[in-house]
């Protein structure tokens, strides 16, 4: 019986993650007006954002770039915030390459 009571009155970390994406306040200043400690909700809010990025397949779209080459750069930003910028002229198989990794 203490069990249930335990496991009922654990937070909903995936509705609590949720709502402070929405909330547009910090992850620390959320916590605090929520009485929850920071690095479980860090914690919790890492585990369902790597479960959710090992459930996606990658896969790399078809680009058409349209202007002068020469002054353009290819921007790639991942889901998990890395960016990275090429020249125009750089290999598409090179890009290929470094993204994977």
């Amino acid at each position: 019986m203490h069990q249930n009571l335990e496991a009922n009155s654990r937070p909903d970390w995936k509705s609590l993650i949720a709502e402070q994406e929405g909330s547009g306040l910090s992850q620390k200043e959320f916590c605090k007006q929520r009485g929850l400690v920071l690095s479980q909700f860090v914690y919790h809010r890492c585990s369902f954002k790597n479960k959710n990025i090992q459930t996606v397949k990658p896969a790399l779209r078809p680009v058409k770039v349209i202007g002068n080459e020469s002054s353009v750069d290819i921007r790639v930003s991942l889901p998990n915030g890395f960016q990275c910028s090429f020249p125009c002229s750089i290999d598409m198989s090179q890009v290929k390459r470094l993204i994977e990794v």
